[in-house]
């Protein structure tokens, strides 16, 4: 009788196991979903940031006829403020922005071998361009590394 009631406590355990086990995978499974959402509404406000940046560069030149030293020199007359960028895989949240000097462009397009990654917006401009990026070696879930994601202008 004992060794009856030993394999009913174990099939028991077995059994109530089991059914934690699809719990967890469900846990597993939704905690990943959720934090695959919180990636993707993450990328595309920076992305909408970014649009925000290049289109207050934009005004900025027309109206101006020339290229911002500084991107700071947008606010507050062509963007409220500096839009903050929160991308964990590229650092903790934050409005600053790395300026470049013209030399990290080759032939038009940033050179990714000379940034910082400091997870920062980057701004650089020479003669003829005026970029616009986030400052990350990264890639977006897109699989392009952040500084290529949008911002020529």
């Amino acid at each position: 009788m004992t060794g009856k009631l030993l394999l009913c406590v174990v099939a028991a355990s077995l059994a109530a196991c089991a059914s934690m086990t699809g719990k967890d995978d469900a846990s597993a499974d939704f905690e990943r979903e959720a934090r695959a959402e919180d990636v993707r509404v993450r990328e595309d406000k920076a992305r909408t940031a970014l649009a925000s940046l290049e289109s207050a560069l934009a005004d900025y030149v027309k109206a101006e006829r020339k290229i911002p030293a500084r991107l700071e020199s947008l606010v507050p007359k062509y963007i409220a403020g500096i839009p903050s960028v929160d991308l964990p895989i590229c650092g903790r949240e934050t409005d600053k922005v790395q300026s470049y000097p013209s030399e990290v462009l080759r032939d038009g397009v940033v050179d990714g071998s000379r940034l910082l990654a400091s997870g920062r917006w980057g701004y650089v401009f020479d003669d003829a361009r005026v970029v616009v990026f986030v400052d990350c070696l990264k890639p977006s879930t897109k699989g392009v590394p952040w500084y290529q994601e949008r911002g020529v202008y």
